[in-house]
């Protein structure tokens, strides 16, 4: 199946470099010169009913230049651009080229609109013209370029983009159009390249990750295409209908059949009529009931009705009981504290109210109240004692406030009453984390997402297990599909931030961490991902000063004890960072990123036995880059020339799964070569034994 396909609207062609142009445009300056000072700075800003007042005056003073109302024109252009307003748009872009045939900004404005209504003849005079009065100008390159791509003449298109990238490098609207380029003509190595340029400059640059993922898919990869996939939905996800639909495909051709089934419903949510995207959901609902079939095993949940059909509404309180529907609608729209506040009037004169009392529940969980929302499960509990959803409702609260007796034994129970309860299996999977069983939590979370595929919660939770066995790239699937399902949800961002960093992938984590710490500027994860930037970048004293901060508010969480102790090393203070790796191991006496780093820290005092044994601890749960090469120069400092040898090869042999691995690996090879120089093989007369 080709990466672009009918069924979904023209925006994997044209009109999605339509608007990678359109960003440009709005972040051109247009007006400059004699005009007034605060005319000029409204009519340049963004496109705001005041900014558009400021270029409507100044078109409609006529002791204003001739140059002024040219340059409002074009404004106001920009603004009927970025609003839709297509038809205004174009007399605009018209009046200002009527005014000044040469002015460049009009007459892109104006191809652009152009080529947006269809004219594409008309659009390419005008970029024509652009180029012939500013060869300079990369912006009217890249406009014909996208004119190029649209009528897929990708050779001239990548001529056109070649030209705007050489007049500027850091163009990536240009580096997207031309990763597209050549995805169509098969070339995804160039592709990807240009996408992880764009990335690098601007990691919010619309569809860098799309084609980026199209690339990756091209070359056969398609857990790194789903990933990209992922990244693309979740930075837009109401606009994403491609990322979507390659998505599901590619989840289908992995006999991921739930995930397909749900973004194809996705789309059909947006899209309900299309024969397309229908045929494929049959499809993919037809092999999951087959797989299932083949197996022996009982057949899987059935797949939801294709959206279109009126969903199942919760049940709700009593006729007439119009508070509690005010209070659920406060729910929708994330308003918990209202939504408390009447709820607790209704209980107030009918406190056996179901509906009130698991709707306050709820919202109390939402605010974090969770005393106040387990005394409501309680009360309902005491009605309906063998209620599955409210046993594994009191089971997550109580997993959540780390009474893993209690919540076992709600848990086990609900799951007794109804073994096809997803949030009991979520809540057993998060006892079975909070006491070290990762492994086993993480069959809880997959049985428990089997069940139901839309709960954000599990796919967050199954992501933190992931962190926690360095399986980041795992993680990041799971975190790009709880934000997918929830796009507020807070702490996936928060963590997908951290994960990219970790891999190495500042510029797209931070992108995370900043949206995160705007909305809570005290989140501890988010604030970790800032400590960890200035980790990653030296700056020693103020990654210590950030992990203090941590630190004092959870003293038992591992992580950022690791990490201060990474920054005691940078700055040379070995003994600082022995005092947090012993707090961590003496919790946590196999905690894998403590006794590798206190492996490392032996080596920082010379104590290099010490430093092997941590060290083989470490390698013996799991052999990481770090490990070995930490490893090897300790054997190497103790003249265990073949251990250091053979350890030193081995970490040139694995994959990075961290920034820091990756770090370990460029000195790992750097040593091999120097070795191989030096290292006789057999008699000494030829060769080398590396």
């Amino acid at each position: 199946m080709r990466s672009r396909s009918i069924c979904i609207d023209a925006a994997s062609g044209g009109v999605r470099f339509l608007q990678l142009l359109a960003l440009a445009l709005l972040l051109w300056p247009v007006l400059a010169g004699p005009a007034r000072a605060g005319d000029v700075e409204d009519c340049s800003g963004p496109p705001t009913d005041k900014a558009e007042a400021a270029c409507s005056g100044i078109i409609n003073d006529t002791a204003r230049s001739t140059e002024d109302r040219t340059k409002a024109f074009t404004g106001r252009s920009r603004f009927g651009i970025a609003r839709g307003k297509i038809d205004q748009a174009l007399s605009d872009a018209d009046a200002a080229v009527q005014l000044n045939g040469q002015f460049v900004p009009a007459l892109i404005a104006r191809g652009y609109v152009q080529q947006r209504k269809g004219s594409l003849d008309q659009a390419r005079a005008d970029f024509d013209r652009a180029i012939e009065f500013e060869p300079k100008n990369p912006f009217g390159f890249l406009a014909r370029g996208n004119l190029r791509a649209d009528q897929h003449a990708w050779s001239d298109a990548i001529s056109d983009y070649d030209q705007a990238i050489t007049l500027r490098q850091d163009l990536p609207a240009a580096r997207v159009g031309r990763a597209r380029a050549y995805v169509e003509t098969g070339q995804p190595d160039a592709a990807v390249a240009d996408a992880n340029t764009a990335i690098a400059v601007n990691a919010g640059t619309p569809n860098a990750f799309y084609w980026r993922g199209q690339a990756h898919r091209r070359k056969g990869d398609m857990d790194k295409a789903i990933e990209d996939f992922s990244r693309a939905i979740a930075q837009a996800p109401q606009a994403e209908r491609n990322a979507y639909f390659a998505r599901a495909q590619l989840y289908s051709a992995k006999g991921d059949y739930a995930r397909a089934i749900a973004d194809f419903d996705r789309l059909l949510a947006v899209l309900p009529d299309n024969k397309e995207i229908q045929q494929q959901r049959q499809q993919a609902v037809t092999m999951q009931a087959e797989l299932a079939k083949a197996a022996g095993g009982a057949a899987p949940p059935q797949a939801a009705p294709a959206p279109g059909a009126p969903p199942a509404r919760p049940a709700g309180p009593a006729a007439g009981n119009q508070q509690v529907e005010q209070a659920k609608q406060l729910v929708a729209q994330g308003n918990y504290a209202g939504a408390v506040a009447n709820l607790t009037q209704v209980l107030g004169g009918d406190p056996r109210n179901e509906a009130a009392l698991r709707l306050r529940a709820l919202a109390y969980s939402k605010l974090g109240r969770s005393a106040d929302a387990r005394s409501d499960l309680n009360a309902l509990l005491k009605v309906k004692p063998d209620d599955p959803q409210l046993l594994a409702a009191r089971a997550l609260n109580a997993a959540g406030t780390r009474q893993f007796d209690q919540a076992m034994a709600d848990a086990g129970r609900a799951i007794t009453l109804d073994q096809n309860n997803s949030l009991a299996y979520l809540a057993r999977g998060l006892v079975k984390a909070g006491t070290g069983k990762v492994q086993d939590a993480l069959a809880d979370y997959d049985h428990s997402i089997s069940l139901n595929p839309k709960e954000t919660l599990a796919f967050t939770e199954r992501g933190l297990a992931h962190i926690g066995l360095n399986q980041l790239d795992k993680a990041l699937l799971d975190f790009d599909q709880a934000l997918a399902l929830v796009p507020t949800n807070l702490i996936a961002k928060s963590w997908r931030g951290l994960a990219l960093m970790l891999k190495g992938r500042a510029d797209e984590g931070l992108v995370d961490i900043d949206a995160v710490l705007e909305r809570s500027p005290n989140n501890p994860t988010a604030q970790l991902g800032r400590g960890l930037a200035m980790l990653t970048s030296s700056q020693y004293d103020r990654a210590i000063a950030a992990f203090d901060q941590i630190i004092t508010r959870a003293p038992n969480d591992a992580f950022p004890h690791v990490l201060r102790a990474r920054a005691y090393l940078g700055l040379k203070k070995p003994d600082n960072a022995m005092k947090d790796l012993n707090f961590i191991l003496s919790a946590r006496p196999d905690y894998q990123p403590a006794l590798t780093l206190r492996g490392i820290t032996w080596s920082a005092l010379r104590n290099y036995d010490k430093a092997v044994e941590d060290l083989d601890r470490a390698i013996a749960q799991k052999e990481t880059v770090e490990g070995l090469f930490a490893r090897a120069k300790a054997h190497e400092a103790l003249n265990h020339v073949d251990k250091a040898t053979e350890d030193f090869r081995k970490a040139t042999q694995l994959t990075p799964s961290s920034v820091f691995d990756v770090l370990a690996q460029a000195e790992s090879k750097r040593k091999v070569q120097q070795l191989s120089k030096r290292v006789p093989c057999g008699n000494g007369q030829s060769g080398t034994c590396l």
